[in-house]
């Protein structure tokens, strides 16, 4: 298979295992490159297991996963400098504002400091964080916080994304804002994965899509094969009530 053609991500028979638990089992996916994929799961269903098997935090008991050709563990310097993440719940330093905790961020991935912050002086003005990136990162509302990781992700301009419920806590008009984002960076190339609870940002946003169910893997293919004429919330309730 060409370079230009293979998947960014392969993600093989991951099994994932915690004493007697299995939080993922036998998971095979892969994610197309320049490609907006949303992976929908109930709470517990094993999404933010995946991502952290994907950042290379955790090992996986059984199976092979890369990003690039890099494995995603034993490789994991390397596939820190290929994606950007976005958690949940971010958490920052506490008494380093929001300029400081990017400046930091931008030493620790080897990059030249002013030139990165410069380069993203038009994205903290469309977020509207101009005044607070001089703020305490750790007294962010969760919206700003979210915003502030977003920051962070794209800092080091990686080819992908793994956002784990990246609109929790952002507003309507952040929310549309986010979005118009997304699209930008995968026309520009970047291969985004997000994870969320709501079907109508995966129908607007995504061209592919995972669901994932007490561990497994359900479902994926693009959209419009996974729909047909019906609605992302019909289909998604038969499969994870099979």
């Amino acid at each position: 298979m060409s370079e230009e053609i293979e998947p960014l991500v392969i993600i093989e028979n991951i099994t994932k295992r915690f004493g007697e638990k299995t939080a993922l089992e036998e998971v095979s996916w892969t994610l197309p490159r320049g490609q907006i994929s949303g992976l929908l799961g109930p709470n517990g269903a094993g999404k933010t297991t995946l991502f952290r098997l994907l950042m290379g935090i955790l090992k996986a008991t059984d199976g092979r996963m890369s990003i690039a050709g890099h494995d995603c563990f034993e490789e994991r310097v390397q596939v820190k400098r290929l994606v950007g993440f976005l958690p949940d719940e971010p958490v920052f330093y506490s008494y380093l504002s929001g300029r400081e905790v990017l400046e930091l961020s931008a030493g620790m991935h080897g990059l030249d400091v002013k030139a990165a912050m410069l380069r993203l002086v038009p994205l903290i003005k469309r977020l509207g964080m101009v005044e607070a990136m001089y703020q305490y990162a750790d007294d962010y509302s969760r919206g700003m916080k979210k915003k502030l990781g977003l920051m962070l992700a794209l800092l080091h301009e990686p080819p992908l994304l793994v956002l784990d419920e990246p609109t929790n806590g952002l507003d309507v008009e952040s929310t549309r804002l986010f979005f118009d984002l997304m699209r930008e960076l995968a026309a520009a190339g970047t291969t985004i994965v997000f994870s969320t609870h709501l079907m109508d940002q995966v129908e607007r946003l995504c061209s592919h899509v995972a669901v994932i169910a007490r561990g497994r893997l359900v479902r994926t293919g693009s959209l419009a094969d996974l729909c047909g004429e019906r609605s992302l919330e019909e289909v998604f309730i038969e499969l994870t009530n099979a």
